[in-house]
């Protein structure tokens, strides 16, 4: 008998080490769950899939619930409260965030880092929601209750992120020192965290601050200290803020060759990234800079584009407002549930009347408020669409009155230039004995070439925004080999001239003839500045483009000069003959080619300027 009672205890004991072990499995199993979805939803809300990072975190929340973990549960109602922040819907996310801070507060370990983690995150979520309703009272207090918690537990970027959310609330209600202090509180702590990204959006934030109180030159340092970090970082969509707003500046202060190199990588980052927010605020900064240079054209066009962008966020935002709209109703339509129910049990009496009316009635509300949504909607539409005609009528007519003032001007001046020209000729031969009465003429004829070249300088350059390129099968040798040629007789004669090239008989797409007229405008430059020594003219092709260098021992231009001297009517040399128009309509052209040119502001000896075109096609 003792030994069956023994034998029995044993298997008793094995039997129960089993269970033991199957138990603390299925928690290990089931905390690597929780922290599974846990991640994968922070994962999809970062890449902006905010529903799906519901379910995920909602899935966290349902384990977390099963085994009875209050941290994580909290954990788990904080994020699903995050996501529907980033979707825009208010009312359920603030739901969320204060069922995390009130679960919290009940926990028993109320020392532990977690649990004070867990409050803070809770405050900030409810701040930045009370910031958005335009509640900064009530959200200053709570993001200062959350900088108490985030020094408590020694959290340096979270004191760097409350100090941010602070000096926000200053700037919306327009207490620029006191949000620049806060900005610097949180810069310093930013950089004893080592914070890359904290450090961009503070330098982004105080040069809000220099711009809006009209200090332009501090406002561009700040910004270009962010769009440096951004950039060096990779992260394309932090450094595409602050190029926008480093765009939008130098518009503003009618630096419009700076603005285009700005505008142009922000377009191709936008694009890279697939944010319609941003095109159409790129969309929008061409526009204002189209509008402000009178191209009358292209400010349509970017227009249009900035329309289409905005109408398309419009439509995502309308869509939130709608799921905003439906959760409510949700909400309240579990509520009359919940009060069904308890009638059931209080009264044993439900009034079925009543109910239904009051579902008819939030139908009804809700109903004609998208009624209204919609046919407002329908109201900006038509009214943007009646914009958008008048003012593309009233550009084609402004192109139509200036291609015909063009073409009538070209013709007024140049007949009677030809007809001096074609006199002064004619007067040479008769007085080819006279020596005097030769030069004269000689001069005379001189003197009209050149005023032809600056008119038609001047002509071309007016009518450079209607030109449209031409691609064809272009020989850049050949091209190079005529602009030279042009240019032999004009250039001094002890100045010599060479060509270089990494790769002879290169044929490209493009249109000859502008690129021949940026060549000319800038070996003519050359030829006019450069006494003695050499010019040289190099091209290579790599990585999709062509870059053409042109370098000479002349004067040089000064490293403070080298983008003024692409600006209308500017001369380095006041007694050079010329308009100071060469180097405008050159970038001009290369402009219209998809280009880039510049001057090296590092070239010792002369002047070295170099021009980059995109390789579209071989031949």
């Amino acid at each position: 008998m003792k030994k069956i009672l023994f034998i029995s205890y044993i298997l008793l004991l094995f039997m129960s080490c089993g269970n033991n072990t199957e138990r603390a499995r299925n928690h290990t199993h089931l905390k690597d769950s929780i922290a599974h979805y846990r991640e994968k939803g922070k994962e999809l809300r970062n890449s902006s899939k905010f529903v799906e990072a519901i379910d995920a975190h909602k899935h966290g929340l349902t384990l977390a619930e099963q085994a009875h973990d209050t941290l994580e549960i909290v954990q788990a109602l904080n994020n699903i409260g995050t996501d529907y922040r980033r979707m825009g819907i208010l009312d359920e996310a603030s739901s969320f965030h204060y069922r995390a801070l009130n679960l919290n507060s009940q926990y028993s370990d109320k020392e532990s880092k977690t649990t004070k983690k867990n409050e803070v995150v809770s405050l900030n979520g409810i701040g930045n929601i009370l910031i958005t309703m335009g509640d900064f009272n009530l959200a200053d207090s709570i993001f200062r209750r959350a900088l108490v918690g985030e020094e408590a537990i020694g959290s340096i970027v979270g004191m760097a992120i409350n100090y941010a959310n602070i000096g926000s609330i200053f700037s919306n209600t327009n207490h620029s020192d006191s949000a620049l202090h806060y900005y610097q509180l949180s810069m310093e702590a930013n950089k004893k965290a080592g914070s890359k990204l904290g450090i961009s959006l503070c330098h982004t934030h105080i040069g809000e601050i220099y711009e809006k109180n009209k200090d332009t030159r501090k406002a561009i340092n700040e910004y270009q200290e962010a769009y440096k970090l951004m950039k060096g970082e990779g992260d394309r969509w932090h450094a595409l803020e602050s190029c926008i707003a480093l765009a939008n500046l130098y518009i503003k202060n009618n630096m419009t060759s700076k603005a285009a190199t700005y505008i142009k990588e922000a377009r191709l980052t936008a694009e890279q990234i697939n944010s319609k927010e941003h095109l159409a605020k790129v969309y929008h900064l061409s526009y204002k800079m189209s509008q402000n240079k009178a191209d009358y054209a292209n400010a349509l066009k970017y227009l249009e584009k900035s329309n289409e962008y905005s109408d398309s966020v419009l439509n995502e935002k309308n869509q939130k407002h709608l799921q905003n709209l439906m959760v409510q109703y949700e909400r309240q339509s579990k509520k009359y549930e919940i009060d069904r129910l308890e009638n059931e049990l209080n009264k044993e009496k439900l009034n079925y009347t009543f109910m239904a009316f009051a579902a008819m009635v939030v139908v009804s509300i809700l109903l004609a408020v998208l009624v209204l949504t919609l046919n407002k909607a329908r109201r900006q539409q038509k009214r943007a669409k009646e914009d958008i005609t008048k003012a593309y009528e009233e550009t084609k007519r402004a192109l139509e009155v200036k291609t015909s003032f063009m073409k009538s001007i070209k013709h007024e001046i140049r007949t009677p230039l030809n007809g001096i020209m074609g006199f002064s000729q004619v007067m040479a031969s008769l007085v080819s004995d006279n020596e005097q009465l030769k030069q004269t003429s000689d001069i005379i004829e001189m003197q009209c070439t050149q005023l032809t070249k600056i008119i038609d300088t001047i002509l071309d350059y007016a009518d450079i925004d209607s030109l449209m390129p031409k691609s064809t099968d272009v020989n850049i040798d050949n091209v190079v080999h005529e602009v030279l040629a042009n240019i032999a007789n004009t250039k001094e004669p002890n100045v010599e001239v060479h060509y270089n090239t990494s790769q002879k008989g290169f044929i490209m797409k493009t249109d000859k003839d502008l690129l021949s007229k940026a060549l000319y405008l800038i070996l003519d430059n050359a030829a006019k500045f450069t006494k003695k020594g050499h010019i040289d003219v190099n091209t290579a092709y790599d990585y999709g483009i062509m870059t053409v260098t042109i370098s000479d021992t002349g004067c040089g231009v000064p490293a403070e000069k080298t983008e003024w001297v692409f600006e209308q009517f500017t001369k380095i040399d006041e007694f050079i003959p010329g308009m100071g128009m060469g180097l405008t309509l050159c970038r001009a052209i290369v402009t219209r080619l998809e280009g880039l040119v510049y001057i090296d502001k590092e070239y010792i000896g002369g002047c070295k300027v170099v021009i980059k075109l995109p390789i579209k096609q071989y031949a």
